[in-house]
C-alpha cells in the first residue's frame, strides 16, 4: 500500500477573541482602539422574509439566536483563521437583508475579533477547534448602553424611532439578565478600556504562540475513511463532475463522508457504514473503488494528521439527500481547478491537498501512482 507523502507542519492558525455585549454598548470602539482586524458577525444575520424567524414588536426578532446563520459565520471564522481570508455577506439592517459580498483579508495579523451579541453561541465550537483565544463581554451602566444604542440606530436609520425606542427600552430591561446568562456562557466581563488592554496583552500572546509552533510539536496520527460521491454536473454547467461535501455540526470546514476506523474494522467496511450513518446510502463494498491513502492536517481537530483510506463512488444516493448523525448540511461543488473557493466556503486541507488534484488527475485521464511517503516516527 502506498501512502501520499507526509503533510509537513503546518502553520499556527489565527486565534479568534469573541466579543459581545449588550446593542450599542461600544463593541465597535473596542475593536477600533485596539487595533486588531475583525469580522462583524452582524452579517450573518438571516434575511427578514425568513419565514422561520422569530418575531417581537411587529418585526423580526433581531436579538435572538435564532434570526443568525451561525454556521455561515463559523465557516467564516474558520477560513479566516486557517487562511487569512473569507468572503463575508453585507448585512442591511435598514433592509433586514444581506445586499452583497465582501472578500475579507486580515494578512499575517496572529489574532482576530469576532464581534457581536452572538459570539456565545461560538465558544464551544472554536474551543473544539482549538481557536478560540477568549470570550469577552462588555459591561457597562444600562443609561450609558440605552442612549448610544439609540443615538446610533437614528443615526444609521435602522428602523422607525417608535420602534428603536420600543426596542430599546426592552433591552434596558433585560441587560441585567443578558449579562449573567453571557458570563454563565463563559464570556469574561470588562469595562471599554479594560478590554482594549485585554485584546493588547492577546495580540501578544498570539505572537509568542506562533513563534512557539514554528519550532515544530508532534502530531497525533488519526486513521479515518472517506468516500468521494460523484455525479456528473448538471446540463449547461461548464464543468464535466461534482463532488459531494459535507459539513459537521459546530464546524467550518467541508470534507467528504466519513470518519474513524472501529477497532479490527477494515476501512472499505468503514466507509460502508459512515455513508449509511452520515446520508442514508447503503452502499455494497464492489460500488468503491479506491482512490488513494493520503495524510493531511485535520480540519476541525488541533494537533492532528490524519492518515485516510479515500474511496469514489457514483452509486445513486437516496433522494431527496438529507444529511444526519454529526453533519448539518452538504453540497455538490465542481472538481475543476478553477472553481470559486469563495463559493463552497472552507475546504479540509485533505481535499485541497490531495483529494480534488487526484480527482482532476484522473478525469483528464491520468493516475500516477503516489509517492511513498517517509516513515513517520
Amino acid at each position: 500500500m502506498t501512502v501520499t507523502d507526509s503533510p509537513p507542519p503546518s502553520r499556527a492558525p489565527r486565534r479568534i477573541v469573541l466579543l459581545t455585549g449588550p446593542s450599542g454598548s461600544g463593541k465597535g470602539m473596542v475593536t477600533r482602539r485596539s487595533g486588531v482586524p475583525a469580522l462583524n458577525l452582524d452579517d450573518f444575520y438571516r434575511d427578514g422574509d425568513d419565514p422561520s424567524l422569530p418575531r417581537r414588536f411587529g418585526i423580526p426578532d433581531w436579538d435572538l439566536p435564532a434570526s443568525w446563520d451561525d454556521g455561515a459565520a463559523l465557516g467564516a471564522l474558520t477560513a479566516l483563521a486557517h487562511d487569512g481570508a473569507a468572503e463575508i455577506p453585507t448585512y442591511s439592517i435598514s433592509r433586514s437583508r444581506r445586499t452583497g459580498t465582501t472578500y475579507l483579508e486580515i494578512g499575517d495579523a496572529p489574532l482576530f475579533i469576532a464581534e457581536g451579541i452572538f459570539a456565545a453561541e461560538l465558544i464551544a465550537p472554536l474551543t473544539a477547534a482549538g481557536l478560540l483565544a477568549d470570550a469577552i463581554v462588555l459591561d457597562r451602566p444600562v443609561p450609558v448602553v440605552f442612549v448610544l444604542r439609540l443615538l446610533r440606530d437614528l443615526r444609521e436609520h435602522r428602523k422607525s424611532f417608535p420602534i428603536l425606542l420600543q426596542r430599546g427600552t426592552a433591552l434596558a430591561r433585560q441587560q441585567g439578565r443578558d449579562m449573567a446568562r453571557w458570563i454563565r456562557a463563559g464570556l469574561r466581563p470588562y469595562g471599554l478600556r479594560a478590554a482594549v488592554r485585554r485584546l493588547r496583552e492577546l495580540v501578544q500572546l498570539a505572537e509568542a504562540e506562533r513563534r512557539a509552533h514554528a519550532v515544530g510539536s508532534a502530531s497525533t496520527l488519526l486513521r479515518i475513511a472517506a468516500v468521494c460521491f460523484l455525479r456528473d454536473a448538471p446540463a449547461g454547467a461548464s464543468h464535466r463532475t461534482e463532488l459531494l461535501c459535507v459539513r459537521k455540526h459546530g464546524t467550518g470546514s467541508w470534507m467528504q463522508v466519513g470518519g474513524k476506523l472501529d477497532p479490527g474494522e477494515s476501512a472499505r467496511e468503514a466507509a460502508l457504514r459512515e455513508a449509511e450513518e452520515e446520508i442514508g446510502a447503503v452502499l455494497d463494498a464492489g460500488d468503491l473503488e479506491q482512490l488513494g491513502e493520503f495524510e493531511a492536517v485535520a480540519a476541525n481537530e488541533p494537533g492532528t494528521v490524519v492518515r485516510s483510506s479515500v474511496f469514489t463512488t457514483r452509486a445513486p444516493l437516496p433522494s431527496p439527500l438529507q444529511v444526519r448523525a454529526e453533519l448539518a448540511e452538504h453540497q455538490w461543488i465542481p472538481i475543476t481547478e478553477d472553481a470559486p473557493p469563495s463559493s463552497t466556503g472552507r475546504l479540509a486541507p485533505l481535499m485541497v491537498q490531495h483529494l480534488l488534484p487526484a480527482l482532476r488527475q484522473r478525469e483528464a485521464g491520468g493516475g500516477a501512482e503516489p509517492a511513498e511517503p517517509t516513515p513517520r516516527a
